[in-house]
C-alpha cells in the first residue's frame, strides 16, 4: 500500500491503522494537500481547533460524507456561501443536524439540548445502572463475551431509548433492529445506505411523535385525558423554537433518530477500544480496579488515544488560508478529530496510552464550536458506568487468544467506515465475580 496514493474515503487498507496514515500526513504539514477530490486534509491540532471554529470560512453541508460530496454546482469565484445553501436540497445528508449552520442548527440544536439538562442526565443514572447490570446477567455466567456485540451496542440502543422514554417493547425491538449497525460503510451503494436500520426506526419515532402532537392539537382539547401520553416524546413533541415557532414532524423524528445513530455505535466502538486496552494492559486494569476514581482520567486519555471519530467532512465557502496553505472556495476538506489528537506538537508522545497527562479534556474527540457534540456529558456516564460495572463483575479480563491471537501476534478486524473507530468484534475471557 502507497501512502502517497491511497484514498481515506474507499481504500480499506487505511482501517487497520489510520493513526499510521495521519503520522505520514502530518510530516507534510497540518494542512495538506491529498491526491484525489481536490481535497486537503487538516491533521495538526490547532489547525483543527481553527478549522470546527471557522463558520465563516467552513461549511459543515458535508459532514458526514467530506470529499465523496459532488457539488450539484461549478463553483466560481472566492465566495460560494450563497450556492452552497442553494443547492442544500441536492446534497446528500445536508438536512441532518451536523450538516445545518446558523439558525438552522441552532434551533435544532435547541431542542436536542432539552434531553440533555443535568437533571434529565442524573433521573437517568439508575437506568444506566440497571441497563448494564441486565447485560451483563446475559453473559457473565459464560466467563467470556463479544463486548462490541453483547454489551457496547445493545447498552447504547437501550440507553438513547431510555433517554427518549420509549416503552419496553419498543426498547427490545430497537434494539434487535439496530444489532450490528455500522455507520456509512466505504462499499455502500444508495440503496444500501436506505436499507440502513435507522430508516425503520425513524419510521416508528415519526408515528410515536406524531400521536402526541395529535393529542395535544386545539381541536383534540375534549379528549386529551384519554388521548394524551405525558412522557418525554410528549415533550418533545410540544417543544417549539426559541422564537416560539413549530419545528414539523419531520424535524423531530431526524433528531430522534439521530440520537440512535450517533449516540449509540460511538459509545459502543469507544467501550470496545477502552476494553481493548483494559485487557491488553494488566497494570492498567489492577489500577483502575484498586482506585475506580481513576476511570474518569482513563476515559479521557482514550478520547483522545483512541476515540470513536476518526473524520467529519468540511467544504471551503470562501477562499481562505489555514495552516499556511491557500484553501480555494469549493474545497472539500478531510477533518479529523483522531489525527489532531494524535499530534506531537500538542500530546507530547502521542502514542503512549498516559492517564497521567495534564489537561486530559482538552482532546478533540468531541469536536470544537457550535457543532461540539451535545451528547458528550451523556456518552462521557454511560462509559464509566460501564467499565465500573463490568470490572466489578468481571475479574482478570483477558483477549481470546482463539479469536485475537497470541500476545505478540495479536489479530483486530475494523469495521470498513471511515467515520468511526469501530472494532468489529472484541472477544474478552474473565472470571465471573
Amino acid at each position: 500500500m502507497s501512502y502517497e496514493t491511497a484514498d481515506w474515503y474507499t481504500d480499506v487498507s487505511l482501517v487497520d491503522d489510520p493513526h499510521a496514515y495521519f503520522d505520514y500526513l502530518r510530516a507534510q504539514g497540518p494542512v495538506v494537500r491529498l491526491p484525489y477530490r481536490g481535497a486537503v486534509a487538516v491533521v495538526g491540532y490547532e489547525e483543527t481547533v481553527q478549522l470546527m471554529r471557522d463558520t465563516e470560512h467552513f461549511s459543515e453541508i458535508n459532514a458526514v460524507t467530506g470529499a465523496l460530496s459532488e457539488l450539484p454546482f461549478t463553483p466560481e469565484g472566492d465566495d460560494i456561501t450563497e450556492a452552497l445553501e442553494a443547492h442544500r436540497k441536492q446534497i446528500a445528508f445536508a438536512d441532518q443536524i451536523v450538516t445545518e449552520s446558523g439558525a438552522r442548527h441552532a434551533n435544532l440544536r435547541s431542542i436536542l439540548s432539552r434531553l440533555f439538562t443535568p437533571s434529565r442526565l442524573k433521573e437517568l443514572q439508575p437506568q444506566l445502572l440497571a441497563t448494564a447490570e441486565g447485560l451483563i446477567g446475559e453473559f457473565h455466567a459464560d466467563g467470556k463475551v463479544n463486548i462490541v456485540r453483547q454489551y457496547g451496542g445493545p447498552y447504547g440502543a437501550l440507553v438513547i431509548s431510555d433517554l427518549l422514554g420509549l416503552s419496553e417493547k419498543t426498547r427490545r425491538k430497537f434494539r434487535t433492529l439496530l444489532e450490528g449497525a455500522i455507520p456509512v460503510p466505504m462499499d455502500a451503494t444508495p440503496e444500501e445506505m436506505m436499507k440502513n436500520p435507522l430508516v425503520p426506526v425513524g419510521k416508528d419515532l415519526f408515528a410515536m411523535i406524531a400521536k402526541r402532537r395529535l393529542a395535544n392539537h386545539a381541536l383534540l382539547k375534549p379528549l386529551r385525558a384519554l388521548l394524551a401520553q405525558e412522557d418525554i416524546l410528549s415533550d418533545l413533541a410540544r417543544a417549539t423554537y426559541p422564537d416560539g415557532s413549530k419545528p414539523t414532524l419531520v424535524d423531530l423524528t431526524g433528531l430522534a433518530a439521530f440520537l440512535f445513530g450517533a449516540g449509540q455505535d460511538t459509545t459502543n466502538r469507544l467501550l470496545a477500544n477502552g476494553f481493548k486496552v483494559i485487557a491488553t494492559r494488566p497494570d492498567i486494569q489492577q489500577e483502575l480496579r484498586d482506585d475506580p476514581k481513576r476511570i474518569e482520567n482513563f476515559i479521557e486519555e482514550l478520547l483522545r488515544y483512541d476515540g470513536s471519530v476518526k473524520s467529519a467532512g468540511r467544504i471551503c465557502k470562501k477562499t481562505t488560508v489555514l495552516g499556511g496553505v491557500e484553501i480555494k472556495a469549493g474545497t472539500p476538506v478531510l477533518a479529523s478529530h483522531m489525527a489532531a489528537n494524535r499530534d506531537p506538537a500538542r500530546f507530547p508522545d502521542p502514542g503512549t496510552f498516559d492517564m497521567n497527562r495534564p489537561k486530559l479534556k482538552e482532546h478533540m474527540a468531541f469536536g470544537r464550536g457550535a457543532h461540539t457534540c451535545i451528547g458528550a456529558p451523556l456518552a462521557r456516564r454511560e462509559v464509566a458506568t460501564s467499565i465500573e460495572r463490568l470490572l466489578a463483575r468481571m475479574g482478570n479480563i483477558r483477549l481470546s487468544e482463539a479469536h485475537h491471537g497470541p500476545k505478540g501476534a495479536r489479530r483486530f478486524e475494523y469495521e470498513p467506515t471511515y467515520v468511526l473507530r469501530a472494532l468489529r468484534s472484541l472477544h474478552l475471557e474473565f472470571d465471573p465475580l
